[in-house]
């Protein structure tokens, strides 16, 4: 080791620059191959998202879609579908949850409908693009309830069983248009506008839905649902009226509602 040390300090400055190279780059070789086997490992390998669950609208068009605005409750028949979907992905079943406001006293039911060119209910799609201006199309799509189905509990007749989950469900409190009744609870308004002061927040949950096969429905990436809002009305009453907030009116404040979807997984399911 002594005499190779030696031999290092007679080398001229130059040599020693060039010994000195040659030494890094013997060094690098190892270095670089093991970075280039990692990037053929990358390329090689599919890269796994996570697995997820997502609201959409109908047709093939994002959540941007679902409207719940506009509602005239003067519009015939007191009703109203609002339509929307899951992309349930790798998940056998799945909840989902209604939020709302109780302004308006709205009965919200919730279906399972499909594609049917008879159906009754009537969606606008957004997702086909014209050739030339590669702007949206507006394209009709009926859906229609769908029938009773294998998975029986979570659906009768197209219908979704929501099960409240209020934490008092059992208190005058919660009773829709029960303007005494909600006076036991804080106030969250004032009587400076045409707004229930005790306006709560009511929670409905359907669990397990099961997902559906491109056969039962028409999607096989998507389940369709429609929220039913239905309502009275009654104009001869006015505010002072005890009865007043039984009913609905378009110059009452808005209720505001929430639409949640999270994954679950099928128990005792039949074939």
């Amino acid at each position: 080791m002594k005499k190779l040390i030696d031999k290092i300090r007679k080398l001229s400055f130059a040599v020693k620059v060039q010994l000195l190279i040659a030494i890094i780059c013997t060094l690098a070789v190892p270095v670089f191959a093991w970075f280039a086997h990692q990037d053929r490992i990358e390329a090689m390998s599919k890269v796994k998202e996570p697995p997820s669950i997502n609201l959409a609208s109908g047709g093939e068009d994002p959540a941007i879609y679902i409207s719940l605005e506009n509602i005239d409750v003067d519009t015939a028949n007191h009703e109203k579908y609002v339509i929307f979907s899951v992309e349930p992905g790798k998940y056998s079943a799945y909840d989902i949850q209604l939020t709302h406001t109780t302004n308006i006293p709205f009965k919200y039911e919730l279906y399972r409908i499909k594609e049917d060119e008879a159906g009754t209910i009537k969606y606008i799609d957004h997702s086909q693009l014209d050739t030339d201006t590669m702007q949206p199309v507006e394209t009709q799509i009926n859906y229609s309830i769908m029938n009773t189905y294998s998975y029986g509990e979570c659906v009768t007749n197209g219908k979704v069983n929501l099960q409240d989950v209020n934490p008092d469900n059992n208190s005058t409190g919660r009773i829709l248009g029960d303007e005494n009744g909600l006076q036991q609870n804080c106030k969250n308004y004032t009587k400076d506008d045409d707004v229930n002061q005790y306006v709560k927040p009511l929670y409905s949950v359907a669990r397990r839905i099961p997902q559906l096969s491109g056969d039962d429905d028409g999607s096989s990436g998507r389940d369709y649902f429609a929220i039913r809002l239905s309502w009275e009305v009654n104009p001869n009453i006015d505010v002072n009226n005890s009865q007043y907030w039984n009913y609905a009116f378009n110059n009452k404040e808005t209720d505001i509602i929430y639409i949640s979807a999270k994954q679950n997984t099928l128990q005792d399911a039949q074939p």
